[in-house]
């Protein structure tokens, strides 16, 4: 009977000692779970108040000291000089008749005319653009110093409204130099123009008014010139407009800048209506830091830019996607340029078909290009080979067909046509859709051309937030053209929606397969799926096998002390 008690109260003690020794285990285990992540709690949050306040009063601090020490200094020599009240009074009136003598300065004379034409020896150069003079460009970062198409305007103050420009770019008659003080051409606007007169320049000063030249003296001299080729290259010395009054702004030299070409006959000397190549909202002129944005023939755009002008960078950004659309203008005019690979990936987005295909090499691609030039507004290059037309088409939703804006080149007994039309259901319908700028060519059945267009904003109307979130499309077609018909389209390249605004998109062909955007869009999610901690999971299925094993552990106990008793 000893034995059996002694054996039971073994047995008993043994089991209890087991479930104690499992739930401290429990609790510690616990404990500094619940400790670290309070202690983790408390470090990031003294951090965070320790270092916020500390620079506040260190930027403060500077801001006192530095403001008081130069009134300090100001007040000693007042009363170390001369007692007399009067006399102290008196200084301050001589300093301010200083600064009108210096507000004066800028007032010299203008310069004398003197339009005789010198020969230039150098060629012009982005030497001292941002630095030295202000620059304007077409295409904006292009060299006038190299062969090809480039239009270029550098201006560079030399003293008060005195200036001095250089102007190139390719023509076959003249080029010209703009300047409007409220960047709407055509109200008297004081403009250069240097024409190539039997490969020699030939200088002339007039006043641009409603798209006509009015020959007029200004105050310009030192002109030097060349031509070479049809690239036409001048300088010159000239007083600019003084708008410190007629216009909005304070700056004496706030002026709107614009290149032109148009014809030149050499034999009367007449100057034809100005084609605008470039057009900048108004600027500082003698700044040379200002950057130009070519508003091309959008002169609406071109005001309220200006405006924006003086305001914060992330204010010109939201006022120039509300600006206005740009002006209609569908007359085609002669592409002098071929199409080409130039700035795709840095300066404009880029979609062909093949891939990696380059539209200025002979053989079949399909090419199309997208430049931002502001807000909704964009420059385009569109190629390929077809005997009727080839055609672009924007669409908010990747499938194609729903009143979606298309732009057409189409071959006219090898001189290109521009439409512009909605495509629907597989059909063309022309409509008038904001484009303008329109140039273009034919080589043997390779149509290109470029156009400036104001591009639907599908921040309301699609899922995307970006106001130019757009699928792209290539498309030929048949085109008569006696009757001017157009046959239904033929889709050569269709992307996913794309951000046009983001020169860097890859854009990948879809064919006519639309249901590839979104299984790429599934693709795109599957990352952060894949990197979701699964930590957790492990975690507590072992805490439930250790419940189980200590539970089990604790039975087989009980039930050999029993099996015990019953054996003694």
């Amino acid at each position: 009977m000893d034995n059996r008690l002694v054996l039971t109260v073994l047995l008993v003690t043994l089991s209890w000692l087991s479930v104690g020794t499992y739930a401290q285990s429990t609790a510690t285990s616990a404990a500094p779970g619940n400790n670290m992540t309070t202690a983790s709690g408390n470090m990031t949050t003294a951090p965070g108040n320790n270092m916020t306040t500390a620079p506040v009063n260190m930027t403060t601090a500077p801001g006192n000291n530095m403001t008081t020490a130069p009134v300090n200094m100001t007040m000693a020599p007042g009363n170390n000089m001369t007692t007399a009240q009067v006399n102290m009074t008196a200084a301050p009136v001589n300093m301010t008749t200083a600064q009108v003598n210096m507000t004066a300065a800028p007032a010299a004379s203008p310069l004398t005319a003197n339009t005789t034409v010198e020969n230039l020896e150098t060629t012009i150069n982005r030497t001292g653009c941002g630095t030295e003079q202000l620059c304007a460009a077409e295409p904006a970062s292009c060299d006038p110093a190299v062969a090809g198409s480039c239009f270029f305007l550098s201006a560079r103050q030399t003293s008060g409204q005195n200036f001095e420009f250089g102007l190139s770019g390719e023509a076959d008659g003249y080029i010209a130099a703009t300047l409007s003080s409220d960047s709407n051409l055509g109200g008297n606007d004081t403009t250069y123009i240097c024409a190539n007169n039997n490969s020699v320049v030939a200088f002339f000063s007039a006043l641009l008014n409603n798209g006509m030249l009015t020959l007029s003296e200004l105050n310009v001299n030192n002109v030097r010139g060349r031509v070479t080729g049809n690239r036409i290259q001048c300088t010159f010395a000239a007083t600019v407009p003084d708008t410190s009054v007629t216009s909005r702004s304070n700056r004496a030299s706030s002026l709107a800048l614009a290149i032109s070409t148009g014809p030149f006959n050499s034999t009367s000397g007449a100057l034809g209506a100005p084609a605008t190549r470039l057009q900048s909202p108004v600027v500082n002129l003698a700044n040379p830091n200002t950057t130009i944005d070519n508003q091309v023939l959008n002169t609406t755009n071109a005001t309220a830019s200006s405006s924006n002008m003086t305001t914060q960078a992330g204010d010109n950004t939201t006022t120039a996607s509300a600006a206005p659309p740009l002006t209609s203008n569908t007359t085609v005019e002669s592409l002098e340029t071929t199409i080409n690979r130039t700035g795709c990936g840095t300066e404009q987005l880029c979609a062909a078909e093949p891939a990696s295909c380059n539209p200025a090499v002979a053989g079949s691609c399909f090419f199309l290009s997208a430049r931002q030039m502001s807000g909704q507004k964009f420059e385009f290059g569109l190629s390929g080979e077809a005997d009727g037309y080839i055609a672009a088409t924007l669409s908010s939703d990747s499938t194609l067909g729903g009143n979606d804006q298309t732009f057409i080149c189409a071959n006219n007994n090898s001189v290109v046509a521009f439409f512009s039309a909605l495509l629907n259901n597989g059909m063309l319908t022309l409509s008038e859709l904001n484009v303008n700028n329109v140039r273009g060519r034919v080589t043997g059945n390779r149509i290109q051309c470029t156009f400036a267009a104001t591009v639907p904003d599908t921040s309301v109307t699609s899922r995307s937030n970006r106001a130019a979130s757009l699928a792209l499309a290539i498309s030929t077609g048949p085109f008569n053209s006696t009757s001017g018909a157009l046959g239904a389209p033929t889709t050569r390249l269709l992307s996913p929606v794309v951000n046009l605004a983001n020169p860097n998109t890859t854009v990948v062909n879809q064919i006519s397969t639309t249901t590839n955007a979104p299984t790429t869009s599934s693709t795109t999610t599957s990352s952060p799926i894949t990197s979701t901690p699964t930590a957790p999971t492990p975690t507590m299925t072992t805490n439930h096998a250790i419940t189980f094993q200590q539970s089990l552990m604790q039975a087989m106990l009980i039930a050999a002390g029993v099996l015990a008793l019953f054996m003694l």
